[in-house]
């Protein structure tokens, strides 16, 4: 009979973990992810390949309309 109750106990403290564990996975709580980057370091999202894309087309849009720095022949 002992060892029928130590079973129940045991059976009965796994439920309860398992329940507690469902609980916490069902909790609907809000989570926002944001890189942490820090100042002078390159962009995670990428190789920045893409942000110097940008970069390029921008200097050439100036030049082209004649505001920005000419380039050395």
């Amino acid at each position: 009979m002992k060892k029928l109750g130590t079973a129940m106990f045991i059976a009965a403290a796994a439920a309860g973990f398992l329940g507690a564990g469902a609980g916490m996975g069902a909790a609907d709580v809000p989570v926002t992810v944001a890189p942490v980057v820090a100042p002078g370091e390159p962009d995670p999202s990428g190789t920045g390949s893409s942000s110097a894309l940008v970069d390029v087309i921008k200097s050439l849009s100036t030049m082209s309309a004649g505001t920005g720095t000419t380039p050395d022949a």
